[in-house]
């Protein structure tokens, strides 16, 4: 354990220079008010590290600085008590501001001195120390809050931020959840069609291999295979179309169907938008919660005073009750006393009082008269006497109800903001949200339509990919474009080098030909590196045009037609390239003017793409073109990009809005919640000030009445004055008289001694009981003037008391109208927050039903485009059958490649009815469909698996808020165990009886309440039963258990012995004694009890403005007297 053996000050605070050395165990810092003892707390946190001025009692950095310095200093001795090395923490501050931190006499910086502090479980918060107040503020609280704080030693907000990050990351595994699922659901009708489209794919490629072999034999019968065909085609066809339809009436109920839901859907959101406008009954709720808490508050108040009145009129009562009993008693004994004057009198009588002397009896009358003056005299003087005395107490009374008219004249003024520009603010604010919110809700509807859009162009793109790419049918083509890159020397094929305007695609296809496959390269050794590199790969065959070797023909012209070449664009590097493929061939406008020029006398190819061979050969149709194809992909390619990056846009735009948003909101709460707090404060102050206006007045009423009661005094004391004197004068001449009677009597007595003797007695008897009746009629008179006073003071509390209480009635019910407002509003909310729910449901349901029928959309969309797809090649087939007839030879060219088959002509016919009905039976063939859905399929089942995953996270997402709950618990119940044994086994260093802490509900410890009591004579005791200064103990004992919870190497108390008496002061010096074996305890205090038990006092005192430090070992002086 370490301890503080140093501690050195140079222009700290009010202290010049000082440098004490400090005990490991108990010590005592002391001396009179403002002598800087507190000083020397701040100056040990300060060298700690602590960096708040209001934790150091300061307003601003000069406040730390000895008047006239520029800079302070404090440096601290750390010193193992095990070893006896230590280390030596310096702090200095200039008055601009500038720290240094030195550490071992080496210049280190604030973080280092608090990581070494850490390793002895010291910090720069100040926990180690308990300041002035803060045992009363633990006395004060209630339940909860005293919970509270076993919450923060236990460290439950770190388990809170835990949860909290835990639950925003369950909200995004489900966002993402929910997200996988619809791409999962989009690709899965997408899936299944190519799944079909692969497996005939399959089969259409073995039943192509055995059709060409055996077209490659039988040829010469292909005439009758086509005229049959034809016949099945047309079959084919019409069914198709019959197809076509009924799936053009499906889309367009579906699509009937989608704008209905979307219109409810719509509708939904609008009414969701509606109810989702609650702000104005939650600013409502915010002015309700504040209103009956400021009036609760009031309503303590008042309560408060109530029962100070309440005790005082108790305490009247009690006196005015005990006033009764003197005075019924004194009178019963002056009744007593006025029976035995009667007697004396009857006896004085018998005994010839009468035959007096003449003398004598003058003597006598004399006297009672001036007896009699002088009693009333004294009467007087004993009524002016207890007026003064009533009219001090009326002053003393009323300058208390002047003290606590107004205990606090000098209230301090919040400063408030300036409301119209707060107000000004949240409107901004508010109009800002609202152009966000239209903002979203336009963004959101756009977004619809472009997830529509995207789907529509995705499943398109699939379409014209397989349409257009060449490559898929060519493996050698999609070989060679990963070979093609700038300065390779391979430019690419020739369709992928022109373009041309789209009117004249179907020429330019026509009129290239297998030729838009040739690959343009620079050289023919380029050419042959390709070749042989097809060979290693087994990649297919390609035809390629070397720029370097190739010799093209001059272009065609003919009248008014011209080459097709000038309708094709390509860079000027290929130019030759594209001179060999389309020089030669002249552009006509159609067949009739084919034939004026003249058949055979060149090549020429019509708009409409049909072929004139120089041969005179004619080929035409109609037949997809790969060249159309391939543009309309790039539109559609494009137009996808274009909507893909429209909504990456929006997207990115919808986020910074929501993110906006979200700050504006949250900026707008915290501005209504002040301007909601400064109109209740502008509107308690208001309160405040008519209350003060009217307490002033009764303060100014008060003074003048005191006034004229101390003027009354005056008078009185004067007066009282000059009676005293006529009571001395009085006095006197009654004492002249009794002894002049004395003389007489005597005289009387000798000359009868007898019964002059007896009427002595009685005489003097008489006189002694009507003396006392006298007094004792006085005192009843003074006791009954008290008793009025008391009476009138009574009064004048009922007046208050009833006052009171009809405020309070009154506070009351506007209390109980504002919480019927208040319930009526949470109902409302609550009411709002289910309706919401259900919209939000019913939304959920139409955007199910709507992704059901996109799903049914995209389903009929592919099976309307596969039948459009075999009308086409229906017709397709048609016409290529009917060209095919005559053009036979021309086509036979086309199966060089083919195996001839050395068999019979019937199972050679066979072999090619068998194919032919497959490749009709199969219709439209995707051949990019056996690559493409292992692709598409392993995509799926990387979604599924993430979902898998997602799922999985989601679980270990719930387990571990499960977990931190449970952790919670584990680390309240430690704390609070370990605090409630070391609150209890601090009772064994004090003789107060047995305490314990227990929470108010264990079984859910959050939502209790801390209380502590105290045993002792086998009765137990809550905190608020015991007096103010054994509250103050065991609430100290309190801090120290949990101070014990995390124990410091030392301690540092602040005055906080102020409230207690002698007794508890001395159990406070045991418990501190008996703990100071394990720690160090640096205490300022006052108590001279507290001090005589401590092992070292310290004394504090300031001459001129300087403090100075005069320190004792106070046990080993005590040895050494």
């Amino acid at each position: 354990m370490v301890f503080i053996s140093r501690l050195r000050l140079k222009n700290f605070k009010s202290f010049k220079a000082a440098d004490v050395q400090l005990p490991k165990t108990f010590v005592c810092f002391a001396g009179p008010n403002g002598s800087g003892k507190s000083n020397l707390c701040d100056a040990i946190r300060f060298v700690m590290g602590e960096i708040s001025l209001k934790s150091l009692r300061a307003k601003k950095v000069t406040d730390l600085i000895h008047t006239g310095s520029r800079t302070a200093e404090v440096s601290l001795v750390l010193q193992s008590e095990n070893d006896g090395h230590g280390y030596e923490i310096r702090r200095a501050i200039r008055e601009d501001g500038k720290i240094r931190y030195r550490l071992n006499d080496k210049k280190t910086t604030r973080g280092s001195v608090v990581e070494a502090l850490k390793k002895h479980n010291l910090d720069s918060s100040g926990r180690n120390t308990i300041a002035q107040g803060e045992v009363q503020r633990i006395i004060n609280m209630n339940g909860k809050e005293r919970r509270q704080i076993i919450d923060s030693v236990a460290g439950i907000a770190d388990f809170e931020e835990k949860k909290k990050e835990a639950l925003n990351e369950l909200n995004m595994v489900d966002t993402r959840i929910k997200d996988s699922r619809l791409v999962l659901g989009e690709r899965k009708a997408f899936l299944d069609e190519l799944e079909r489209e692969k497996e005939i794919a399959i089969k259409y490629t073995g039943a192509k291999k055995s059709l060409a072999n055996a077209k490659g034999t039988l040829l010469k019968n292909e005439m009758e295979r086509l005229e049959k065909e034809l016949t099945n085609v047309s079959k084919q066809e019409n069914k198709l179309n019959e197809t076509r339809k009924i799936k053009e009436q499906e889309m367009a109920d579906v699509e009937t169907k989608v704008t209905e839901i979307d219109s409810k859907r719509s509708k939904t959101s609008e009414e969701l938008q509606s109810k989702q406008k609650t702000n104005t009954m939650i600013r409502r709720l915010e002015e309700l919660k504040a209103s009956c808490g400021s009036k609760k508050q009031l309503v303590l108040d008042k309560e408060t005073f109530v029962k100070g009145i309440k005790t005082e009129k108790e305490e009247i009562e009690r006196e005015t009750s005990k006033e009764k009993e003197v005075i019924a008693a004194i009178e019963k004994e002056l009744a007593a006393l006025r029976r035995d004057l009667k007697k004396a009198d009857e006896e004085l009588t018998k005994h010839g009082g009468a035959v007096e002397d003449d003398r004598i009896a003058e003597i006598r009358k004399t006297l009672e008269h001036e007896e009699k003056e002088l009693a009333a005299i004294k009467e007087k003087l004993t009524f002016f006497t207890s007026e003064i005395e009533a009219k001090k107490q009326l002053i003393d009374a009323k300058k208390t109800e002047q003290t606590n008219i107004l205990p606090n004249d000098e209230r301090s003024e919040e400063k408030q903001e300036d409301m119209g520009l707060l107000r000004k603010e949240v409107d901004r604010i508010a109009k800002e949200i609202d152009r966000s919110f239209s903002k979203t809700k336009e963004i959101n509807s756009q977004m619809g339509e472009l997830d529509k859009q995207m789907l529509e162009l995705k499943e398109k793109l699939s379409i014209f990919k397989v349409r257009s790419s060449p490559q898929l049918a060519n493996p050698a083509l999609s070989f060679i474009s990963e070979l093609t890159k700038p300065g390779s020397g391979i430019y690419g094929t020739v369709a992928d080098l022109i373009s041309f305007d789209p009117e004249y695609s179907t020429a330019v296809e026509a009129a290239g030909g297998a030729r838009l496959l040739y690959v343009v390269v620079d050289g023919i050794d380029r050419a042959t590196e390709v070749i042989e590199k097809l060979k290693k790969a087994k990649a297919g065959r390609a035809t390629f045009i070397p720029l370097d070797s190739i010799r093209t023909p001059a272009p065609a012209k003919a009248g008014k037609f011209s080459s097709i070449l000038d309708v094709v664009e390509c860079k000027s590097e290929v130019r030759r390239a594209m001179e060999y493929v389309f020089a030669d061939t002249l552009l006509v406008d159609g067949v009739a003017d084919a034939k004026k020029l003249g058949i055979g006398t060149g090549r020429m190819v019509t708009l409409e793409g049909e072929i004139f061979e120089r041969s005179g050969i004619v080929s035409g149709g109609r037949a997809q073109s790969g060249l159309l194809n391939n543009n309309q992909l790039r539109k559609i390619e494009n137009e996808f990009n274009d909507v893909k990056s429209t909504k990456d846009s929006f997207l990115q735009e919808l986020y910074t809005i929501r993110e906006e948003e979200s700050k504006m909101r949250a900026e707008k709460a915290k501005l209504e919640i002040q301007i909601k707090t400064h109109e209740m404060k502008e509107k308690i102050e208001q309160d405040r000030r008519k209350e003060i206006e009217h307490l002033i007045r009764r303060k100014e009423q008060i003074t003048d009445e005191i006034k004229g009661l101390e003027e009354s005094i005056k008078n009185r004391s004067e007066e009282r004055e000059k009676l005293t004197k006529v009571v001395a004068e009085a006095e006197g001449k009654v004492a002249g008289l009794k002894e002049k009677l004395k003389a007489a009597e005597g005289e009387f007595r000798r000359s009868s001694e007898e019964s002059s003797k007896k009427r002595a007695d009685l005489s003097a008897t008489v006189s002694s009981l009507k003396a006392t009746i006298e007094g004792k009629t006085s005192e009843i008179e003074i006791r009954n003037k008290e008793h009025m006073a008391k009476q009138e003071r009574s009064k004048k509390l009922n007046k208050d008391e009833k006052e009171a209480l009809e405020k309070i009635r009154e506070v009351q019910k506007q209390i109980g109208d504002e919480e019927k407002e208040l319930t009526h509003t949470e109902e409302k909310m609550k009411s709002a927050s289910k309706e919401i729910e259900q919209l939000f449901e019913q939304m959920k349901s139409y955007e199910d039903e709507l992704q059901e029928m996109g799903k049914k959309r995209g389903q009929i969309r592919i099976e309307l485009d596969k039948a459009m797809k075999d009308i086409n090649q229906m017709t397709v087939k048609t016409a290529t059958a009917q060209t095919r007839l005559e053009d036979i030879k021309a086509e036979f060219a086309a199966y060089g490649d083919a195996e001839f088959l050395k068999v019979e002509k019937e199972e050679l016919s066979n072999m090619v009815r068998g194919a032919e009905e497959i490749l009709s039976t199969i219709g439209n063939v995707n051949m990019a469909a056996i690559e493409m859905y292992d692709k598409k399929k392993a995509e799926m089942a990387d979604i599924e698996q993430k979902i898998e995953k997602l799922d999985q996270e989601r679980e270990a997402i719930l387990s571990m808020i499960g977990e931190i709950e449970e952790h919670k618990k584990e680390a309240f119940s430690e704390t609070f165990n370990a605090v409630s044994d070391n609150f209890s086994k601090m009772f064994k260093y004090i003789q107060v009886g047995q305490g314990h802490l227990y929470l108010s509900n264990p079984s859910d410890p959050f939502e209790s309440g801390l209380f502590i009591k105290l045993r002792r004579n086998n009765q137990e005791h809550a905190l608020d039963a015991l007096s103010g200064g054994e509250k103050t103990l065991i609430a100290m004992m309190f801090v120290f258990a949990l101070q014990m919870f995390k124990p410091a190497p030392f301690y540092i108390l602040d005055e906080v012995d102020a409230a207690l008496d002698k007794a508890n002061s001395k159990n406070l010096a045991d418990l501190v004694n008996g703990m100071s074996k394990d720690s160090q305890f640096i205490m300022v205090t006052h108590n001279d009890t507290v001090m005589s038990n401590a092992d070292s006092v310290i004394g504090v005192t300031k001459v001129d403005g300087v403090s100075k430090l005069v320190g004792i070992k106070l046990k080993q002086a005590m040895k050494e007297m």
